[in-house]
């Protein structure tokens, strides 16, 4: 065997590895599929890490209860059931995963104030994970993320218990229904206790300036600037303080707020193990010393105002080479009179300076979006309504733009606002935004302190999580992993390389330069952790034959905790035993197309093939010619591994089989006029037809006259204003099947969602919906390729003929 050195430079990670993250999919749709095949080849996400969903009730919203039952306890219990638990740090989701999550059920009988309103992201549920699996609705507290970091200096004082956060709510509700006077007793009463939460003051004075006590309120006014409250622009701009303006006072402690200059807690790297204190640390030991926290984003959104897949593809792509790059660009903070960038402004002056002394450019400017720049590496953003195309401004790789406002983040196709991905399909790694109406609160929102955490080092999803007091309500979209400004280092590695084959016990000698741990993965699995200059120790007898990934992740001692990363591939030859591939599939075939494999296995009970590890072919026997739909695989690179099955239940890993699922054939445009009447016609019965002008309600087929045993057909035309990857979603519990262009694109029944993709040509294209009505038919049907939506008189014509 010979000795390796092997140098991890290109393959560095900052705060996370790819055996440190689960990546979640939809099963059921080849878009999901497509986008995590792209993830995992792009970020070498180990097939065991994968986790398959199927059967979601929806691809764009669910409730708390199916959230914990479809989703996130599936999710959590794989991990469990793998082993994987103590190694991750970060659940990602691929898209066609429901974004958006009504908690009201959990909010049954406890009080909460206006502001805590009951829709919550389905990556901050996750986050907040121990919470939500408790039932336990202290998920919604503005302050319930201690890995935030926060102001300093930090302030002595006791939180709320849970009976006196239950009061403080009720008082809250107090104050939406103008009950001033009792709501600012109830919070004075909280307040006998010092607190080390301003907000809680800054209430107080609200409640205490809208009830006719404004000595009393500019009072708990400066208390709650001494006690960490530094949000001056809210403070100058609240009407509930509209009394207290003109006093010298409040004039003086405005200008001392403003002339206060912020500094945050130094940022941190995360692990999912630790348990954090209220000061934001960690905690000494014990898995009860704290709570514990789970990173988490979206990789996309396609439903709704989202990205097309594509556009997700891309913004992955982008986000991978960014790593480490130290991008010589500038993130742009814009200043205008807005209460969604005046929310934020507290931070604007310092977060310059502090950006500039880190060596990276930042520039304060007054305005809504930076324009005719070619160098934007991060955007604060905070304006309803923006057209990034007019800005003539680029977005450079790796970077992170959002805005603050109350519907960033809602992707229902009737929304109004910009949401949150404009700035994907615009170049940025990563942006967010509310998923119902946030209130301009900034505990909701990332502190543009964000981007000082990402400059420093951190993941993309470090830096937002870092930033965020409550996040219940924020929707994070992009890679997790991306870090541009990680770290350099490099790690070695002596005692094997690629192509070995290798038996008995070997020995891993792992280096890297200011190291203060390394870990030692099989097939992503962690096998051994050790410290400054370990030496692994690797029994290959404990594995079965086959093909392995052996991967070493250091640590290193530096925050926020860079990780470096080396994997070889080899072969475990201990019992002669060997899958081999006797016909290799060709390396690219069509959608809809057959993979065809020929593999034998002497001695084998079965051959199978697997996929993000699940077996989706298998076949009896020592040899076997397997064919396997593409349709189940999604687009683009995907991995397949043999595997042979011994009668005693041994398995045997094969070489991996690489190859690309190439986009569906284009249907080209029809030659036809745009129809003459607005929406879709439709024939059912054998009665003359009549006009649908929308389809967003499922029961818009009951609604039309349609019975039970009637057939029907649905149809019109629309326009496809680009040629791109259409994506068709159906849920119909009556027989369906639907046409493009006189050709059969998906089937539905039965009240489960079909997916299915459709390459169109710009131009004109016509749709056809033929059926059965069932009892009470309902039929959910969306389209689209930057998001799906509904047909309706606004995108559909038909002729009246």
């Amino acid at each position: 065997m010979l000795a390796a050195m092997l140098t991890a430079s290109p393959a560095a990670r900052a705060g996370l590895s790819p055996e440190s993250v689960a990546l979640v999919v939809n099963a059921d749709s080849w878009a999901s599929l497509t986008v995590a095949n792209e993830y995992a080849a792009l970020r070498h996400i180990p097939a065991r890490n994968v986790i398959l969903l199927h059967g979601l009730t929806a691809p764009d919203s669910t409730d708390i209860n199916r959230f914990r039952t479809e989703i996130l306890g599936p999710v959590l219990h794989e991990l469990d059931v793998r082993g994987l638990r103590p190694q991750i740090d970060c659940i990602t989701y691929s898209i066609d995963i429901p974004a958006a999550v009504d908690v009201s059920a959990d909010m049954a009988g406890r009080s909460f104030g206006q502001t805590i309103t009951p829709v919550a992201s389905t990556n901050s549920l996750t986050y907040l994970h121990e919470w939500v699996m408790k039932k336990d609705a202290d998920y919604l507290r503005l302050d319930i993320n201690r890995y935030s970091r926060r102001t300093l200096p930090l302030v002595d004082g006791a939180p709320l218990s849970a009976p006196e956060r239950e009061a403080y709510q009720a008082a809250m509700k107090m104050y939406d229904q103008k009950q001033y006077a009792p709501a600012a007793e109830a919070i004075a009463k909280l307040t006998k206790t010092a607190r080390n939460d301003g907000g809680v003051y800054y209430n107080l004075a609200c409640c205490q300036a809208l009830a006719g006590k404004a000595d009393d309120a500019m009072k708990s006014l400066i208390e709650a600037a001494e006690r960490g409250w530094r949000n001056s622009g809210q403070t100058e701009s609240d009407a509930d303080l509209v009394s207290l303006r003109e006093r010298a006072e409040f004039k003086s402690l405005i200008a001392k707020m403003k002339a206060t200059r912020v500094r945050v807690q130094d940022t941190l790297g995360f692990s999912a193990q630790a348990a954090w204190t209220e000061k934001g640390e960690y905690a000494d030991s014990g898995r009860d010393a704290g709570p514990h926290y789970m990173l988490s984003t979206m990789l996309g959104v396609n439903t709704g105002r989202a990205n097309s897949v594509d556009e997700v593809r891309t913004c992955l792509k982008r986000a991978s080479i960014a790593d480490g790059t130290w991008p010589r660009g500038t993130i742009y903070i814009e200043r205008n009179g807005d209460i969604r960038s005046a929310t934020r402004a507290w931070a604007f002056a310092d977060l310059v300076d502090q950006l500039k002394q880190a060596g990276v450019n930042c520039v304060l400017e007054d305005g809504v979006l930076p324009m005719n720049r070619a160098d934007v590496a991060g955007a604060v953003v905070g304006i309803a309504e923006f057209d990034w195309n007019a800005s003539k401004s680029k977005v450079i790789a790796g970077a992170i733009c959002e805005h603050l406002t109350s519907c960033g983040g809602m992707m229902g196709e009737r929304d109004g606002q910009t949401p949150c991905t404009e700035f994907i399909r615009a170049g940025a790694a990563g942006s967010s935004g509310a998923v119902t109406e946030p209130y301009a609160l900034q505990e909701k929102f990332p502190s543009p302190f964000m981007h000082l955490h990402y400059v420093k080092g951190s993941t993309l999803a470090e830096a937002f999580y870092q930033s965020l007091e409550g996040p219940y309500q924020l929707l994070i979209i992009g890679d997790p992993m991306c870090a541009p400004w990680r770290a350099k280092g490099s790690l070695s590695i002596e005692g094997v390389q690629s192509k070995d084959e290798v038996k008995g016990s070997i020995t891993l000698k792992p280096k890297a330069a200011n190291a203060g741990g390394f870990a030692l993965f099989v097939d992503g699995l962690r096998t051994e952790q050790a410290g400054v200059a370990p030496a692994f120790t690797l029994d290959t007898t404990r594995f079965a034959d086959g093909e392995h990934t052996i991967s070493v992740v250091a640590t290193l001692n530096d925050q926020p905790r860079t990780c470096l990363r080396r994997d070889v591939v080899v072969s475990f030859a201990n019992h002669g035993q060997g899958v081999t591939i006797t016909k290799k599939p060709a390396p690219k075939v069509a959608w809809g197309q057959k993979i065809a494999v020929e593999l034998s296995f002497e001695g084998a009970a079965s051959i199978e093939v697997q996929h993000f590890d699940r077996a989706i072919a298998k076949q009896n026997g020592a040899k076997a010619t397997i064919e396997i739909d593409t349709t189940e695989l999604g687009l683009g690179r995907v991995e397949l591994r043999p595997v042979g099955v011994m009668s005693d239940g041994t398995r045997v890993l094969g070489a991996a089989i690489k190859c690309e699922i190439t986009d569906p054939v284009t249907r080209h445009a029809i030659n036809a006029p745009a129809g003459a009447q607005k929406g879709l016609k439709l024939v059912a019965g054998g009665r003359a037809p009549v006009t649908v002008l929308d389809t967003f309600s499922a029961d818009w087929i009951a609604a039309a006259g349609v019975k039970e045993g009637e057939e029907f057909e649905l149809s019109g035309v629309f326009e496809a204003s680009r040629a791109d990857l259409y994506q068709l979603q159906l849920r119909s519990n009556s027989s369906a099947t639907i046409e493009i262009d006189g050709q059969p694109a998906l089937t539905g029944g039965e009240w489960n969602w079909r997916y299915a993709p459709v390459e169109l040509a710009q131009g004109r294209h016509e749709l056809k919906l033929r059926g059965k009505a069932s009892r009470d038919p309902r039929i959910d049907l969306r389209l689209g390729a930057a998001g799906t939506w509904h047909p309706n008189e606004q995108r559909f014509t038909h002729s009246v003929k």
